[in-house]
């Protein structure tokens, strides 16, 4: 079991090992990590049995601190931050409708 004191460090490398990209939701995490896996696990792997057993455990590490680290995030629930993290789509919509209203009336 991963260790709850994780650092960014870590975090930061799991997240590589995963392919994930700088903002992903549990969706697309839970999707990269079935990919590598299916890939990579020693039942289906076409590579060196060793390495694929390596890449398995390195794959699930990655993923155990991937999602204890989302587990344990302190949300924000500040209005200012809440729009920080919302869909680039949906902030530009609030930020538009805070700057000129509510146009949708034309």
């Amino acid at each position: 079991m991963v260790d709850k004191n994780i650092s960014s460090e870590e975090v930061y490398k799991a997240a590589k090992i995963l392919k994930l990209g700088e903002l992903a939701t549990m969706e697309e995490i839970k999707k990269k990590y079935r990919q590598l896996i299916k890939r990579w696990h020693p039942d289906s792997c076409q590579d060196v049995p060793e390495k694929c057993q390596q890449k398995t455990e390195e794959i699930t590490g990655a993923y155990k601190i991937i999602i204890l680290y989302c587990s344990n995030y302190c949300y924000s629930f500040k209005k200012d931050e809440i729009a920080n993290h919302l869909p680039m789509d949906n902030r530009m919509d609030e930020q538009f409708r805070k700057q000129f209203g509510d146009v949708t009336s034309y």
